[in-house]
């Protein structure tokens, strides 16, 4: 049964009242996947470090450090095949299927690419005949510059016989439910022209001037 409570999460860490955590993508990239890797201090130890694909969606709550309708989490990510590049998604009862194409992650300056954002959302079952949920997943991970790419070729021996595919990659994961749609579906109807005030403007219109007719008495005729 799918839980989403977060009641029995670990203590929260020290933070100052009122914090709330909405960081850009840039932010998760550069202040915190990119120091995780780096194995450098992070800013505030508020994202926990867990293997996403050895849970199902709704148990990972539990296991976030933080947060309450959305979670965040280090990760490693593992080949599906010894010698592939392709990750295994495969969880306990389904599978992350990703979704639209991959989302570059620009410095705000527009300088720099920093990282590649991908869109997964969770099927249970097995593929291909898996039945589609409301959990989603936002998968960050880092642009691999050419000293990592010279230090993955010298290891490449030890990385062909090992399964990992990625040490870290930062993952945003909440569920979406039918109030999130119909706040998106409002704000989506509200960016629209109104098309019945501009009808409600002409019949004010068309009143005006027949009101003009009866003073005219252009009516009577």
């Amino acid at each position: 049964m799918e839980r989403t409570d977060s009641s029995s999460t670990s203590p929260h860490p020290q933070l100052p009242p009122g914090f709330r955590f909405h960081p850009t993508d840039e932010e998760l990239v550069v202040h915190y996947l990119k120091r995780k890797v780096a194995s450098v201090p992070l800013p505030v130890t508020i994202i926990a470090a867990v293997d996403l694909y050895k849970f199902d969606p709704w148990e990972l709550p539990s296991k976030a450090s933080f947060g309450e309708q959305e979670w965040y989490f280090f990760s490693p990510r593992d080949r599906k095949y010894p010698n592939g590049a392709r990750p295994n998604r495969a969880t306990t009862s389904g599978y992350w299927k990703a979704t639209g194409t991959d989302k570059p992650i620009i410095t705000s300056n527009g300088n720099q690419k920093v990282g590649v954002k991908k869109a997964l959302v969770f099927y249970g079952g097995k593929p291909p005949k898996g039945i589609k949920t409301n959990w989603i997943m936002h998968e960050y991970r880092l642009i691999d510059s050419n000293s990592n790419s010279k230090a993955q070729i010298v290891d490449l021996p030890n990385r062909r016989a090992s399964l990992r595919l990625d040490d870290w990659v930062l993952c945003r994961i909440y569920k979406k439910n039918n109030s999130q749609r119909l706040m998106e579906r409002d704000k989506n109807h509200s960016a629209l022209p109104s098309f019945s005030h501009q009808n409600h403007g002409s019949l004010l219109e068309h009143e005006e001037n027949c009101y003009e007719g009866l003073l005219t008495g252009d009516s009577m005729q």
